[in-house]
């Protein structure tokens, strides 16, 4: 379908793919990029960053997935944890000997890491959670179309549900066949 669609658009199939993938390699080009013109400009800022979003960067580099779909929640909740070191860097006296007591407080890496972490947990979970509803709705559709097909039946008779599923069968083998055919 997929296919079909980039067909329909004048392009190669899968080109929507890799398009995705330089987007999220242009992001993390461009992180880099703003972390490197952080360590030129403002040395603690960018050292922090620099030890703060290591396991952003671990994502990044273990993650198969042209999209990066645990790279981003891993990055934004690893950017989100280190914000109150940053902060805290910040207003404080923006020198290397307030980089380190930010790094001296165990909490602050503890803060961005266990928040990395949870995006983690979350890009590896959340589709679980969304299929097991799914399923959910998808069972109580079929109790409902069951429950309707027993009234149909009481009212209709069993001779008008077999001639359905007689029809319904058909239908399936023919979407079969020009699967098959489409296939190859």
């Amino acid at each position: 379908m997929a296919e079909a669609a980039a067909k329909a658009q004048g392009q190669p199939a899968g080109q929507g793919k890799r398009k995705s993938g330089r987007g999220a390699r242009l992001a993390v080009w461009t992180l880099g990029l703003g972390t490197g013109i952080a360590l030129g400009v403002a040395l603690p800022t960018g050292i922090l960053l620099v030890i703060g979003l290591l396991p952003a960067a671990a994502s990044f580099v273990t993650d198969a997935h042209p999209d990066k779909t645990t790279a981003r929640p891993v990055l934004c909740l690893n950017l989100a944890g280190l914000l109150p070191a940053l902060k805290t860097l910040w207003l404080g006296g923006h020198d290397m000997r307030g980089l380190a007591a930010v790094l001296g407080d165990p909490g602050t890496l503890l803060l961005a890491y266990s928040a990395a972490a949870f995006g983690f947990a979350l890009a590896r979970t959340i589709p679980y959670g969304v299929l097991l509803v799914l399923e959910a709705k998808a069972a109580a559709t079929m109790k409902l179309l069951e429950q309707k097909q027993a009234e149909l039946r009481a009212a209709w008779g069993d001779e008008v549900a077999a001639e359905a599923n007689r029809l319904a069968a058909r239908a399936a083998r023919a979407i079969e066949r020009r699967a098959a055919e489409r296939d190859g």
